[in-house]
């Protein structure tokens, strides 16, 4: 089987992250006189980090947020002191979410949104 052919039953398997890196993969395993196995490896692990990456954009394409770029990093805990900053951050982690459980945003509208926003760009990331 040549290149050509490898690269067409790849992608006609789904495999289009490994078709795509199929050819620098095998210069730097000729390169670094890579082991078969960790060839495959490296291959597989550029498949998968692929799906990841399109898993992560069509959640956020789904959710369709206004501010995308929003982050709870750029979140200004400093607006409200009160605000338990350790608490905002188990919420990022969705636990609440797996134990059936409800969580109530209350202050000001822009804070609130950002702060869901921000909650939700983690919960989509995770």
């Amino acid at each position: 089987m040549n290149l050509i052919e490898l690269d067409h039953a790849l992608r006609k398997l789904r495999l289009s992250g490994m078709a795509a890196v199929l050819e620098p993969r095998l210069r730097q395993a000729q390169s670094e006189h890579l082991p078969p196995i960790d060839l495959v490896s490296a291959l597989v692990n550029d498949e998968l980090q692929r799906r990841q990456d399109r898993l992560l954009e069509r959640r956020r394409k789904l959710a369709r947020f206004r501010d995308p770029d929003r982050s709870l990093d750029s979140f200004d805990f400093a607006f409200n002191k009160k605000m338990n900053r350790a608490l905002v951050y188990e919420l990022a982690t969705a636990r609440f979410v797996a134990q059936h459980e409800d969580a109530l945003f209350l202050g000001p509208p822009d804070r609130v949104t950002y702060c869901f926003t921000s909650l939700c760009r983690c919960v989509i990331e995770s």
